[in-house]
């Protein structure tokens, strides 16, 4: 059972997501979790001891939480352009936000805190795939790219944070998690 883990301010209903859904069907789950980091965790490892979860297919903040269950629970991880630093990248939305559904969340400085807690520092490399695209517009591909510096990599020029047309790797993603 696979094990997707959204980003930043979206849900488990988002384009990536359905994608997902409607490419691995019943292999796939695809669950909301808190915005609050310690909560997310928390119901992250809810859903991977419930569902047998043996992968993980994360985006964005995602792709950090997800780094931190594959490290916990020794799980292979595909990461579409990942945050490695969201302690820091997400200093900017402070305050009020919304998520692609609608919903309303504050976010606050003690969930930087909080992500901080969360870090790993030496992944294991093995365990991971990274997609990677160049012109994405909320993360620098760079910082991942050298974080995860040994791991399986895609890295393709141009595109955008949500990884433009992912669903053509969909084999290779695969063949990787299997």
């Amino acid at each position: 059972m696979i094990l997707y883990i959204h980003g930043f301010r979206t849900t488990a209903n988002s384009y990536k997501a359905e994608l997902l859904k409607a490419h691995y069907g019943n292999k796939l789950i695809a669950s909301d979790h808190s915005f609050i980091p310690q909560q997310a965790i928390k119901d992250l490892e809810q859903i991977i001891k419930d569902k047998n979860i043996t992968a993980i297919i994360a985006s964005s903040l995602g792709g950090f939480y997800a780094t931190y269950l594959s490290q916990k629970y020794n799980l292979k991880t595909v990461l579409i352009n990942p945050s490695v630093k969201p302690y820091e990248t997400t200093k900017k939305y402070l305050g009020e936000n919304v998520k692609d559904n609608g919903e309303i969340f504050i976010w606050k400085e003690e969930h930087l805190k909080m992500l901080e807690t969360l870090k790993v520092n030496k992944p294991k490399l093995d365990n991971f795939f990274l997609f990677l695209q160049t012109g994405d517009e909320v993360l620098d591909y760079r910082v991942a790219k050298s974080f995860y510096q040994g791991s399986k990599l895609v890295i393709e020029n141009g595109g955008n944070h949500r990884f433009k047309d992912f669903e053509r790797f969909f084999d290779e993603v695969s063949e990787f998690l299997d």
